[in-house]
């Protein structure tokens, strides 16, 4: 699903741009992702392992653009990437497909300036208007500061899963699954 192109502007004052990556966007998107994987230990994938090639990602994207039950909205600094969010149904059996599970990263040098916040506020209306229920997310038990934004924004914790991810250095950290309900009373 292609959104509006529209403006955000951060805690700082700082204006960027909110849209839909493109096909053309596929070089940025895949570097983009394994900056980010390198940033920080609370991504599922280390650089290494995001290996699509550039036609894979237009291919990719271009699900994401014509689609109208998923969708990826992305914030640019000129042309560089600085965070993405996407929207995608959990099952396409009817029992599951209430459901839609999102995506959050902020490139680590933007965060702070509640560009997630905003990127998480587009996931749900994004999740509302592709007609879902129900948005669910993981996160690190351990990441105090996504779980405050979660939160914050109306998630709740459903569960968590014990050693979800193992790191190279053989340690473990538990995953917490969250959810909202997306309904209107």
């Amino acid at each position: 699903m292609k959104i509006v192109d529209s403006k955000v502007t951060t805690k700082r004052g700082e204006d960027f741009i909110l849209r839909t990556p493109s096909r053309d966007d596929a070089e940025k998107v895949l570097a983009f992702r394994r900056d980010v994987a390198g940033e920080t230990i609370y991504l599922t994938r280390y650089p290494y392992e995001i290996e699509n090639s550039i036609e894979k990602e237009r291919e990719i994207l271009g699900n994401y653009y014509r689609a109208d039950n998923l969708g990826m909205i992305g914030i640019f600094d000129n042309n560089r990437i600085i965070g993405i969010t996407s929207v995608s149904p959990v099952g396409i059996c009817f029992k599951m497909r209430h459901r839609a599970s999102a995506e959050l990263v902020v490139r680590k040098e933007y965060w702070n300036l509640g560009l997630g916040a905003h990127l998480l506020d587009q996931a749900i209306e994004l999740a509302e208007i592709c007609g879902y229920e129900r948005l669910e997310l993981s996160v690190y038990a351990d990441n105090a500061r996504a779980l405050r934004l979660y939160k914050k924004k109306g998630f709740i914790e459903c569960g968590q899963v014990p050693q979800a991810f193992k790191m190279m250095d053989g340690t473990y950290h538990d995953e917490i699954l969250m959810s909202k309900n997306l309904w209107r009373y």
